[in-house]
């Protein structure tokens, strides 16, 4: 299996102040703003052998992209699809036809990040719409898709897990999914204003903080781009060995071969660790 994790796009709806594309959440930061060109992911695809397609931006988000319609027909063939999303973008009409497109898929999941209920959601995901991704998320359920939600655990929507649990279930997702340890800046901003807003780690994980030592050891069992073969293709057309190193161009297509003989450990331990 060898995995491929797309960046179909730098263009987003949403102001989040923990993404790279931001100031911490209010004004841009200096990036090229794009769309994946279609053909260089077809030639991806062939160089690499894909089988399994992750469509997830670190600048924008897949459904913002121009030509997201095109991109998707290059991996109708994969054995697996992921799309990670906000959710708030497109309309219901195309998320039932999505679920009906990738429906021959031996695996096909959308990530819907939902870090809330109403307002508390859109307290962090900022200039997002809530009853928007519900609907969205309804109708992509409801014509078959099997979506997962996603849940960044933060001190001002807490009190909401187990109401956000229920509430996913009700509406059929797949399974709900914690993601932890990131996104907690030292700095948030309101995304119209500039102003400082509170944005705090969940207590649990603060405590959890507390009494371990998180490791920094870049290993087989704690980075996805070893334990399962994978590179990562950029929105400007760059293959990487992971999101988290952009700019560094892969120099072959063997990539347990390019993290032998490179230096990448030390960028990996202080960007993700």
């Amino acid at each position: 299996m060898m995995w491929l994790h797309v960046e179909p796009t730098t263009r987003c709806n949403a102001w989040c102040p923990g993404c790279f594309r931001n100031k911490n959440g209010y004004g841009l930061n200096d990036f090229i703003v794009e769309d994946l060109d279609p053909k260089i992911l077809q030639n991806t695809l062939e160089t690499f052998n894909i089988d399994s397609v992750q469509f997830c931006g670190t600048l924008g988000d897949p459904c913002a992209a121009k030509n997201i319609d095109l991109l998707l027909n290059k991996v109708v063939n994969m054995q697996r699809l992921q799309l990670h999303t906000n959710g708030s973008l497109r309309k219901p009409e195309w998320w039932a036809d999505l679920a009906k497109r990738f429906s021959h898929l031996p695996q096909f999941d959308v990530w819907f990040a939902l870090d809330g209920i109403g307002d508390v959601h859109s307290y962090y995901r900022q200039g997002t719409d809530y009853d928007r991704i519900i609907e969205n998320a309804s109708a992509f359920i409801g014509a078959g898709g099997s979506a997962v939600w996603q849940f960044i655990p933060f001190k001002h929507n807490e009190h909401q897990i187990k109401d956000c649990i229920r509430l996913s279930q009700q509406l059929g997702f797949k399974r709900f999914e914690f993601v932890r340890n990131v996104r907690y800046g030292k700095i948030a901003r309101d995304y119209r204003t500039g102003e400082p807003i509170d944005i705090q780690p969940w207590t649990k994980d603060t405590e959890y903080n507390k009494k371990h030592r998180i490791s920094n050891t870049v290993e087989i069992k704690n980075c996805m781009h070893l334990s399962i073969p994978s590179v990562y293709l950029s929105a400007t057309g760059l293959v990487t060995p992971c999101c988290y190193m952009q700019n560094t161009p892969l120099k072959t297509v063997d990539i347990f071969k390019e993290f032998s003989n490179n230096n990448y450990r030390t960028d990996c331990t202080s960007n993700c660790g």
